[in-house]
């Protein structure tokens, strides 16, 4: 459910769609759902609540992400055989 009045709403699904979008580019499908918040400024008290959880980001994220105008972060930027830690 979208809430176009709301700059806070947008802002958190924009940084969310853009990490998502990164996770995607270099091979990761899941987001976990405890770090997500973290980045975005949930406290730890909260956050450790979700540690448990992970949200898949499958094959129609590429949808998505054109439709919130992120398709652009798709294209794998890290050199091939990089580790991410």
């Amino acid at each position: 459910m979208d809430k176009p009045d709301d700059p806070i709403y947008d802002y958190v699904r924009t940084v969310m769609l853009e990490i998502m979008a990164v996770l995607w580019s270099n091979g990761q499908k899941q987001l976990h759902v405890g770090a997500m918040m973290r980045l975005i400024g949930v406290e730890e008290s909260q956050a450790a609540k979700h540690d448990d959880e992970r949200i898949d980001i499958d094959e129609s994220f590429e949808e998505m992400a054109a439709e919130h105008h992120v398709q652009h972060l798709l294209k794998n930027q890290m050199p091939a055989g990089t580790s991410l830690h």
